[in-house]
């Protein structure tokens, strides 16, 4: 007899392959120290802190402003920033490169020790291979996300995804967000210490470009499926952006239904009443998210890896192609610095096979070519911007009428296997999408499965 969490894991990873099925694009991955700690032992922001002050001699100190300031980490960072400037020009010592004693900015020294301590732990591509999980790190490089977005210093999400490349800090508000296989380190980075956000200073700098940020990011949220990995449940990086999402796509009951939360718990496999939802507060507003308690990861990374219907290509030739063409369309002919062959490119963008073909794509034979859209291609038909009202609309055709448009092939919808046999993507029909527009404006239209 299968036990509670074993069944609990079989129901998510139903809910995580049809999650991926309905969005039809790769997962969107916010991740946090808790991963990067999972992984190589990196340290928590407070314990990040208290190897700091042991590096400028003020662990004693460390202990005192941690109680004073009741384990505040920005206001131990700002303690602990002064405390490095000073020390760092009494001993005048050789840790720090000469030139951060001509920088203006004298938060420099406490920055560039906070960067040394972490990549010291920070393991390579190549070192991967020895870490204690790295059966399961193997499992996470196949799970191939759109993108990375991360308040972590640390490069471990880049030695996992070589191929991915890193935005840093604000950089990601002038950053073209259809682009894929970036990782969006919002909080900087150790390579650069002076772009990490860590002191109240920092903060304040942050918050007046978090509105920024936040606004480029909502358009991940509510377009991709997100996995959020190794926060705690009450993180304001997280709680901050759920509520943002939540105004703007949480269902009537306040679901968001395409984000997951990642709980970690050790004792997961031993309980009993296993949360599949987490709810996210602010003020008189609540908001729902998909939960996931689970003590091993591997489980979850091979529900988003299985066969997708496209196979994934490298990013750095669909960065390549796409930057290209943005130059071309953005630069070159505004500029006339390119010869336009009207007739050409008019007879490439009319078929469906010239422009695959110039771009080394090969096309194949599709079972579902009367199923032309993807669900949220259907919503945006309808006048939505997401497949999370036409979703709602099956659900509630399928209560009034016991019959379910998804439960088969039929005129509205089509089920189309992936290569490998695993699972399947669904494609809907122009009958579908007069269905609901009929049944939205209340004619109560006739289905016909």
């Amino acid at each position: 007899m299968a036990t509670a969490f074993e069944v609990y894991r079989q129901r998510l990873t139903s809910v995580i392959k049809s999650t991926l099925d309905d969005l039809e694009c790769q997962p969107i991955f916010f991740v946090g120290t808790g991963l990067s700690k999972r992984y190589f032992g990196a340290p928590t922001w407070l314990e990040l802190l208290e190897m700091v002050a042991s590096d400028i001699s003020a662990s004693d100190s460390f202990s005192y402003l941690r109680q004073k300031l009741n384990s505040d980490p920005i206001a131990i960072g700002t303690a602990l920033s002064e405390m490095a400037f000073e020390w760092a020009w009494e001993t005048k010592s050789n840790i720090f490169p000469s030139a951060l004693f001509k920088d203006a900015d004298k938060s420099a020294f406490f920055k560039y020790l906070v960067c040394k301590r972490i990549s010291e732990l920070n393991p390579s591509a190549d070192e991967i291979s020895k870490l204690e999980k790295h059966d399961e790190i193997e499992i996470l490089k196949k799970t191939n996300p759109h993108a990375i977005i991360t308040t972590n210093y640390d490069c471990f999400m880049e030695s996992v995804f070589s191929d991915f490349s890193a935005v840093i800090g604000e950089k990601v508000i002038r950053r073209d967000m259809n682009l894929i296989g970036e990782v969006f380190k919002i909080h900087g980075t150790m390579e650069e210490h002076s772009s990490i956000v860590i002191n109240a200073d920092d903060y304040e700098n942050y918050r007046e470009k978090k509105k920024y940020i936040s606004s480029k990011l909502l358009t991940y949220f509510a377009e991709h499926p997100v996995f959020i990995f190794g926060y705690g449940l009450n993180d304001p990086n997280v709680s901050g952006i759920l509520i943002d999402i939540g105004e703007i796509i949480g269902n009537d009951s306040g679901l968001i239904e395409n984000i997951f939360y990642v709980e970690w718990r050790d004792d997961a496999e031993s309980l009993n009443d296993l949360r599949d939802e987490y709810v996210v507060s602010y003020g008189s507003k609540q908001y729902r998210v998909r939960c996931i308690v689970t003590k091993e990861f591997d489980w979850i990374y091979s529900a988003i890896s299985e066969d997708r219907p496209l196979k994934w290509v490298n990013p750095k030739i669909l960065r390549a192609l796409q930057a290209r063409f943005f130059k071309i369309i953005r630069s070159d002919i505004p500029k006339k610095d390119v010869s336009i062959n009207y007739e050409q490119l008019q007879a490439i963008a009319d078929s469906e096979d010239k422009l695959p073909n110039l771009l080394g794509i090969g096309t194949s034979t599709s079972p579902n070519l009367s199923h032309p859209y993807s669900l949220t291609q259907v919503g945006q038909k309808l006048g939505f911007p997401t497949w999370h009202r036409p979703r709602a609309l099956i659900q509630k055709i399928k209560e009034e009428t016991a019959m379910d448009i998804c439960g088969s092939d039929n005129n509205y919808h089509y089920a189309v296997p992936y290569a490998g046999g695993k699972g399947c993507y669904r494609r809907y029909s122009n009958e579908f999408v007069s269905y609901l527009k009929a049944y939205i404006e209340g004619k109560n239209p006739v289905l016909d499965l």
